[in-house]
């Protein structure tokens, strides 16, 4: 997940990140300390799109899509 997502490297860097597995929901969610999720919210706006929450495929396509517009901009 950390290679994933710019936001979740910085999270796991800084030390802010937690996984929790939720076994009622069979969900893997992951907490970060208030502190630096505002950092990271500020620093990289576009991950959670106005939501609070975020699944592991629209990280997955959010960063396919980043990787291929950074390919195009640096192909110009």
């Amino acid at each position: 997940m950390k290679e994933e997502s710019e936001l979740v490297q910085y999270l796991s860097d800084n030390g802010a990140l937690q996984f929790r597995f939720v076994e009622s929901r069979n969900r893997l969610d992951l907490y970060a300390d208030e502190k630096y999720l505002t950092m990271a919210r500020m620093k990289y706006p576009d991950m959670f799109g106005g939501r609070g929450r975020m699944g592991f495929m629209e990280l997955y396509i959010n960063r396919l899509i980043n990787k291929k517009l950074q390919l195009a901009k640096g192909s110009t």
